[in-house]
């Protein structure tokens, strides 16, 4: 299963591909037109290869920037969807803080005549993400799947792993 990147980073991702695009093909389009135009004396003779190469190269660096502007219109598309992908994670955080007991939890993971001490780390850490995975697709519905591992991952290492006061 692919890793789950917020839309937040997606859209940094994009921002920063979008300053390099722009970049890389002003500087080099002006290049071009430098060269083409004999500021920058390249070609000595003025045959048909000046002209196929700055037409082939002038051409590349034009797409550079238009990916460049893409990927700028693409990066505040995402920032946008990040807001309300944060407005949810906020919510289903304070869901998850006003209705999930830990103690609760742990008594509804175990089978009749086991004891949470008898469980491996890792059982229990598949059966608690588990039954925190089946409350919060009962109370919100249709969430992404790798959306939904990133939450309960990280939902799960604060309350049971950087919960000190917790014995369990």
């Amino acid at each position: 299963m692919p890793q789950y990147q917020s839309s937040e980073a997606k859209a940094e991702n994009n921002r920063s591909s979008a300053y390099t695009l722009l970049a890389v093909g002003g500087v080099g389009f002006i290049v071009v037109l430098l060269i083409f135009f004999n500021v920058i004396p390249v070609y000595r003779n003025a045959g048909i290869t000046k002209y196929l190469v700055c037409g082939v190269m002038g051409a590349m660096f034009v797409l550079f920037i238009v990916f460049g502007i893409v990927s700028m219109r693409d990066s505040k598309m995402l920032m946008v969807k990040a807001k309300s992908e944060n407005s949810l994670r906020s919510e289903m955080a304070r869901w998850c803080q006003e209705n999930l007991d830990l103690a609760a939890i742990d008594a509804e993971i175990l089978d009749e005549g086991e004891s949470l001490v008898a469980l491996s780390d890792a059982e229990r850490y598949y059966r608690r993400t588990a039954r925190i995975r089946a409350a919060i697709n009962d109370k919100f519905m249709n969430l992404d799947e790798a959306f939904m591992d990133d939450f309960v991952d990280g939902y799960y290492q604060e309350m049971y792993e950087n919960n000190s006061g917790y014995g369990g």
